[in-house]
């Protein structure tokens, strides 16, 4: 082989030539760069990949300039130029356009290598000058295009660890490929002078690299096969298992028969296919080496057993080898986050703070908190119940981010591993400053001592006794009629009392604390400054020493502040729940199995509807709001009250449909009218026969003055949000209705600001929240003061409108759900979107007909299918037909998942969405892209899926996530997400179903909830009549012309349109 020639690499830079390399640097301001200063910056991982790169060279055009780094670097299709300015020892400011970078917003391992760069300071030149070239013949060789030729013993060579290979030029235009090939070979020294043919033994890392280069290159062969070679750079699908089982202390594993893939080979960290045009990669990613062995002999024999704790210590990766649903044992695992215990170590002074965050899970004992990507030995594990715990990464994630919110930052040093049992910079932190300290010690550690254990060493156990915390106790009552009386004092952790005047005096005086004579410390607790003494002023109590009377809402505001005290860690509400679950109250007559939260919540509906008259249910979406609604109402009309009339429900115009059938099959024996449409003045007198009366907010606002006359025993407003802007016609109109007791439903009280739950409150509790002046002046003003709003203020806030407010998380019911909610949603096509459906449909049907007439059955059969593909295109999108843009119909359904979206991303939830038309989730996202933020979307065109999924994964990613159904299959981890939404269903339920298991699927550990939207009195209702019965007209509908049976008849056919 002709010896190889090689490019010096001489990137600009500003370092003085005395520099050692890879020691360290000077910063402007004397800081040190250290290569463990830069390990200590970002995970292991990040770190790794980065020091890889510099130390390969990849690193291009380096340049300093003061305390900011730059340079470029290749990787896949990106050109990345990496910024890094480096503020100070523990602020790194970091731009780069890679996927890692903008889905944390760290260190990603393109930074990792600039730093790294820098270390290395000036290259020497090689020792042979006459082995560089010219900068015009470097740049010739550097944009080389190569024909790839591999041996014919490639399958052997590469299963033995090393491969040959030869590059012949190639006179076609350099690609993408090309350009990221002659990189790497010169920066190996590889890269010849002059266009020649170069020969390669790779082995090792080596020949992984250059595989990964050569993935996707369009000009591969092996030499004497006939026919290309292609190198796969995504993904293939994954291995299919025909049975899973658990033996004792073993784990079996069978493969299914059908798998004929050739031989399967190891490439870095995962396996691939190499068949004789073809190498493809399969998913999974090990990060043991003992899991490539195994996954081989479970290849190449059809049966593996494995120890379970062998097959656990890699569990991700054998998971995503197979695919889902797995049979037996596997697919029938349950995985669940491990409950974990916090330690928190401290020490230091008034001054500065230390702190070691640790975790302890059961059996194990406490460790450093790891990073994220670290494993925990003895993680995951099977539990006795038979569930498989796993590390609780987002139990983690939050006491690491309580100990931000409290003012500690991350401290700075070098990293020292955790295997070594040391503490790691994930979990060192510190808290500067005399008064952050105090406040910590004042507010926070009470808290944290409630549920974590809490190690204090000798120098701050000491100053923290000299530290004495004036806290409020309220007491309660019963007096002999049934009223509440309360007492409010001020006492020190001693246990002497403060008067509250004196208290007033010092938080007026913009102090909340007072150095003593003998050097203590008294310091007022953030609970009297922020709660208890503003909410005394709103409920115009005058003398806070002496007992003071309350009933009502006041008297439940006072009780949850009183439990808030006690118990900073559970909210107040929860404990109403939890009082209200001994008294339930019966619902004869409810065609329904309410779960255990339902019960509770329809309990208190009827106690603050009848208590209270007013009352908000704002569950997050898909915990059965309107089921508990109907349940209260149900409860309401069987026990007859001294309020007359009837019970009105308010709601958009697409829920109209859902309102009545869900009464109808929750409460058959209410009588339902629905007042809404053109006909809707000859219902008008039938109102005082039914029990239930059904309109949209746009008709009442046209009916208002026959609703004025009427006087309702409960009025029901469902997405209150849309009551958000008071001035709004619909706002006001409905504030002028008379009821007995008003009920909101919304699960997003608040979108845009404050006023929004304002708003709402002038319905459900006119009057309580003051004027819209005072409410501004109280909250939204200062909320709007600062860059972000006070905790303090939006506790105040959530306890002032807590006795008329009920919100449960699916988090919260977690224990009572299922793990996968699926929900039906019916709804009514917009009025243009029904005009144009039925001029199709009649069209259509003419057109078949003639055509039957003309041609015969089987051409009308044809012509029937592209019809209803029309008409489910209508259904879904009317945009998805060849329409003149200014002509398009509204769609119901976008309409309906615009505010599923909007509801799932205030709470922070994330959403994946399916469609088989993958031009109507393009349109989708042009239209969301600016409400959500960032938005992916994969269909078959994508190639980057991996990049999109881990982005999606991580905390920081996007919201929403657009799936084709066939190009979102299978291959996709997306646990992140917790709801679904079909837009356009799949009526092979395999299919649909597998694209459920993007979310449900083991490793997720929170409900999902499944929702598909459906149009009523459409080809989709009669399909869903169909389903059991016909299976192959189904399929057949949804253009998966594969299942068309050969006797299929036109009849059969034409009932899907009757």
């Amino acid at each position: 082989m002709q010896q190889p020639q090689a490019i010096p690499i001489s990137p600009t830079h500003c370092f003085s030539p005395r520099v050692p390399a890879a020691l360290s640097i000077d910063c402007p301001g004397h800081m040190e760069i250290t290569e463990d200063w830069v390990r200590g910056l970002t995970g292991w991982k990040p770190f790794k990949e980065g020091k890889a790169m510099a130390d390969q060279g990849l690193v291009a055009g380096f340049k300093q300039s003061g305390e900011v780094f730059q340079g470029t670097l290749r990787e896949g299709r990106l050109n990345l130029r990496p910024v890094v300015k480096v503020v100070g020892p523990t602020d790194v400011r970091v731009q780069c356009g890679c996927p890692d970078h903008r889905a944390t917003g760290g260190v990603c391992a393109h930074a990792v290598a600039i730093l790294l760069s820098a270390l290395k300071g000036p290259r020497e030149p090689l020792p042979s000058q006459d082995r560089q070239l010219p900068v015009q013949q470097a740049s010739t060789a550097s944009s080389r295009a190569w024909d790839i030729r591999f041996s014919p013993r490639l399958e052997a060579e590469w299963a033995a660890g090393n491969i040959v290979v030869r590059l012949l030029p190639s006179k076609d235009t350099p690609g993408d490929s090309d350009q990221r090939l002659n990189g790497w070979l010169a920066s190996r020294n590889l890269l010849p002078g002059t266009a020649q043919p170069l020969a390669l033994r790779l082995a090792g890392s080596d020949a992984g690299k250059f595989l990964d280069l050569a993935a996707g290159h369009p000009r591969m062969e092996i030499d004497g096969r006939p026919g290309p070679f292609q190198i796969d750079p995504d993904p293939g699908p994954p291995l299919r298992l025909a049975d899973s089982r658990l033996e004792g202390a073993h784990v079996v594993l069978d493969l299914d028969s059908g798998e004929t893939r050739h031989s399967l080979v190891r490439w870095a960290d995962s396996l691939a296919w190499v068949g004789p045009h073809r190498v493809q990669r399969l998913p999974g990613r090990a990060s043991l080496p003992e899991w490539h062995n195994q996954a081989l002999l479970l290849a190449e024999n059809g049966r593996l057993k494995l120890p379970l704790a062998a097959f656990l210590a890699d569990f991700d990766a054998w998971l995503d080898l197979f695919e889902p649903p797995q049979p037996g044992w596997l697919g029938s695992l349950r995985l669940a986050g491990a409950q974990p215990d916090f330690e928190l170590e401290l020490e230091g002074s008034l001054e500065s703070l230390d702190a070691v965050l640790k975790v302890r899970y059961p059996g194990l004992s406490a460790r450093p908190l790891p990073e994220p990507g670290e494993s925990i030995p003895g993680l995951p594990c099977l539990a006795p119940e038979g569930h498989l715990l796993a590390r609780n990464v987002s139990a983690e994630d939050q006491a690491r981010r309580q100990l931000l919110t409290f003012g500690f930052e991350p401290r700075p040093g070098a990293r020292i591993s955790a295997d070594a049992g040391g503490p790691s910079n994930h979990s060192r932190f510190q808290l500067r400053g005399h008064d952050a300290i105090l406040s910590f010690i004042a507010d926070e550690l009470p808290r944290l001592r409630q549920s974590w254990v809490v190690r204090e060493g000798e120098r701050f156990a000491t100053v923290a006794s000299r530290v004495h915390v004036i806290r409020p106790d309220i007491q309660e009552s019963v007096n002999r009629g049934g009223s509440l009386t309360f007492e409010l004092s001020f006492q020190t952790t001693g246990g002497k009392r403060i008067p509250s005047a004196e208290v007033r005096r010092l938080l007026r005086g913009g102090k909340r604390g007072v150095k003593l004579a003998s050097g203590a410390e008294l310091v007022v607790s953030r609970s009297c400054e922020e709660l208890v003494n503003p909410l005394i002023e709103e409920l115009g109590i005058g003398r806070p020493d002496e007992p003071f009377q309350l009933s009502g809402a006041s008297s439940i505001l006072l009780r949850c502040l009183r439990e808030k005290l006690q118990n900073p860690l559970i909210p107040s509400d929860q404990k109403e729940i939890e009082r209200e679950e001994s008294n339930r109250h019966s619902n004869v007559g409810l065609n329904a199995d309410l779960r255990a939260y339902q019960s509770s919540g329809v309990d208190w509906l009827i106690d603050r509807l009848g208590q209270l008259g007013g009352a908000l249910l704002a569950d997050e979406m898909g915990l059965g709001k309107t089921l508990q609604t109907i349940a209260a109402i149900n409860h309401f009309k069987q026990h007859p009250a001294s309020e007359s009339g009837g019970f009105l429900v308010i709601a958009p115009t697409t829920l109209l449909g859902n309102w009545m059938a869900e009464l109808a099959r929750f409460a058959p024996d209410l009588k339902c009218l629905l007042l809404h449409g053109a006909g809707r003045d000859r219902l008008r007198s039938r109102v005082d026969q039914v029990d239930v009366i059904v309109t949209s907010y746009g008709t009442l606002v046209r009916d208002l003055a026959f609703h004025l006359q009427r006087e309702y025993r409960l009025i029901a407003a469902d997405e209150a949000s849309l009551l958000r802007n008071p001035d709004a016609e619909i706002s006001k109109s409905l504030c002028k209705l008379r009821a007995g007791a008003r009920l909101a439903l919304t699960g997003t009280p608040v979108e845009n600001r404050m006023q929004d739950l304002w708003s709402i409150f002038r319905f459900v509790a006119p009057g309580y929240l003051g004027s819209k002046a005072d409410f501004k002046e109280r909250y939204e003003t200062p909320a709007a003061s600062g860059d972000a709003v006070p905790a303090g203020l939006l506790e105040r806030l959530r306890l002032r409108v807590s006795p008329f407010v009920l919100r449960r998380t699916k988090d919260q019911v977690a224990k009572d759900l299922p793990d996968k909610i699926e929900i039906d949603e019916w709804l009514d096509l917009a009025d243009d979107q029904a005009t144009l459906y039925a001029s199709l449909a009649r069209a259509g049907l003419a057109e078949i007909e003639r055509i039957r007439d003309k041609q015969g059955e089987g051409a009308g059969q044809m012509h029937l299918l592209t019809l209803l593909l029309r008409l489910r295109q209508v259904c879904v999108d009317p945009g998805l037909l060849e329409l003149d843009e200014e002509k398009i119909p509204s769609s119901v359904k976008i309409e309906r998942l615009l505010e599923r979206l909007s509801e799932r991303y205030e709470i922070g939830g994330k959403t994946l969405v399916f469609s088989q038309f993958a031009r109507n989730l393009r349109r989708i996202e042009k239209r969301i892209s600016d409400g959500f933020g960032r938005i992916f979307c994969i269909d078959g065109t994508t190639r980057n899926r991996q990049q999109l999924v881990d982005s999606f994964q991580a905390e920081s990613g996007p919201a929403v996530f657009l799936i084709s159904l066939k190009a979102g299959g299978y291959g996709l981890n997306l646990t992140a997400a917790d709801a679904v939404v079909h837009l356009d269903p799949w009526w092979n339920p395999a299919v649909e179903a597998q694209a459920t298991d993007r979310a449900h699927r083991i490793g997720q550990t929170r409900p999902v909830t499944v929702y598909r939207l459906l149009t009523r009195g459409t080809v989709e209702e009669r399909v869903c009549r169909m389903q059991e019965r016909k299976r192959a007209v189904i399929d057949a509908a949804t253009g998966d012309s594969e299942s068309l049976p050969r006797n299929w008849t036109g009849k059969e056919l034409d009932e899907l349109l009757k």
